[in-house]
């Protein structure tokens, strides 16, 4: 990931051997803040997330601000621009990748989510 790409992203990484992307953990209690510059892909590698959307894109795609709930196997659209806050649900860590990625973008245009087991939780 090309540190131009987010800002406010900040943390240590391990590198995922099965995909060569790097995997972010989140620990319990714990948040990260991420403001993308191009359209990102937030996806859940394992445990659960809490993630909080704020609006700031002028992108007409961009998913409506608000809370949504992912696990292990699920991935949201995060626009240029938007400011997303993910939390750790529960008392476990959270592991995910945030990457730029056009396929992501156009199935949540058309579906609202991309999931692997489900659509995502918002409340």
């Amino acid at each position: 990931m090309a540190a131009s790409h987010v800002l406010n992203f900040q943390q240590s990484s391990v590198r995922d051997r099965s995909s060569g992307k790097d995997v972010f953990q989140l620990d319990a209690g714990k948040a990260h803040s991420l403001r993308p510059r191009v359209p990102m892909a937030l996806r859940i590698a394992s445990g659960h997330a809490w993630v909080t959307l704020q609006g700031g894109s002028k992108d007409v795609c961009a998913p409506v601000a608000g809370d949504v709930f992912l696990h292990a196997g699920q991935s949201l659209w995060v626009a240029a621009g938007q400011h997303a806050v993910i939390e750790s649900l529960g008392r476990d860590a959270v592991q995910y990748r945030f990457s730029a990625s056009r396929a992501v973008k156009d199935d949540t245009v058309a579906h609202g989510t991309v999931s692997a087991q489900g659509a995502a939780c918002c409340a």
